[in-house]
């Protein structure tokens, strides 16, 4: 039996989970402290502030996911549940240098239950990891046409 191809970094929870949850708990801290702000403008800037920065965490976190190849399927994973997804179903690879590192984008066609694009934070050793995984990830639509 061949070991599964773990195409996602091991900081992928703390990308997925850790740092939304950080901000939403820091913006807690700073909320209270804007109502303690005898400016009403400056509260409403704060709060204004805070929201669009969690709206923009939530936008990058909410597609990444752990994805391992195993065999002839993708296994997507958000922590919470696993679903196998055939090969035959990877649409288009994208890459993004928005956020904290580069990412690799995975389009589905039909949509998995996750969503039609999956973000993937790659092993973050080198550049060089993320240019052949992606190149890998290519291949697996080459080799399909």
């Amino acid at each position: 039996m061949r070991t599964p191809l773990k195409l996602s970094s091991s900081l992928t929870f703390l990308n997925e989970w850790v740092i939304p949850a950080l901000w939403l708990l820091g913006g807690i801290g700073q909320i209270q402290y804007a109502l303690r702000i005898p400016s009403p403008l400056a509260k409403w800037i704060m709060v204004i502030a805070w929201g669009i920065g969690f709206i923009l965490i939530l936008m990058y976190s909410w597609p990444i996911k752990l994805v391992t190849l195993d065999g002839d399927y993708f296994v997507i994973s958000n922590y919470l549940t696993s679903r196998r997804v055939p090969i035959s179903h990877l649409a288009k690879v994208g890459e993004s240098r928005l956020g904290r590192g580069p990412t690799i984008i995975l389009y589905f066609e039909p949509p998995p239950p996750f969503g039609k694009r999956v973000r993937l934070i790659t092993p973050w050793f080198s550049k060089r990891s993320d240019d052949e995984i992606a190149a890998f990830l290519r291949s697996l639509i080459d080799n399909r046409l």
